[in-house]
């Protein structure tokens, strides 16, 4: 028969090892976490397959607003598929006001390049049956992300978000 005492000495060794499992599986210091993210977003710039989810706009001559929705910019190799709020003056447009900043296409003239240790710049261009783009976005080590966009017939706008690392 085993005792109450040896019976709670071994529940605390119990818990005492389950404990120790725990902290060392998830106990990456936030240094080796933020490698963790760099190497994530290295190697999906590496893959051109990466998801941008916005969080800010920032359309010229406005003010700065959140957006509420689930707004990102996707490329995926030659590909981009842009679901990107629109707020600004439009020159020329379609009847009824056309797609605005949501629409699929081919990737054209991608470049990519490391102006510093943390950032990475990568520009292209994108042209559909409505405008021509310029995408320019800067992407950080930790994930954050600025994405400037300067089209042929509407007013220049920029979004901030994060990249996400499921896609």
């Amino acid at each position: 028969m085993m005792t109450m005492k040896k019976f709670y000495l071994m529940m605390t060794v119990l818990v005492a090892i389950l404990l120790q499992a725990c902290g060392t599986t998830n106990g990456l210091t936030k240094a080796e976490k933020q490698a963790a993210v760099a190497r994530q977003v290295q190697e999906n710039l590496d893959a051109r397959h990466f998801t941008i989810a916005v969080d800010w706009m920032k359309p010229l001559g406005g003010m700065p607003r959140h957006v509420s929705s689930n707004y990102e910019l996707k490329v995926n190799g030659d590909e981009i598929d842009s679901y990107l709020p629109y707020v600004g003056e439009a020159y020329r447009l379609p009847y009824g006001g056309g797609k605005g900043l949501n629409f699929k296409g081919t990737i054209d003239n991608y470049t990519i390049s490391y102006p510093t240790s943390n950032r990475a710049l990568i520009e292209f261009s994108v042209t559909n049956d409505e405008d021509t783009y310029y995408f320019r976005i800067d992407v950080f080590n930790n994930g954050k992300s600025i994405i400037d966009i300067i089209a042929r017939d509407r007013d220049a706008i920029s979004f901030d978000g994060e990249m996400l690392f499921n896609n």
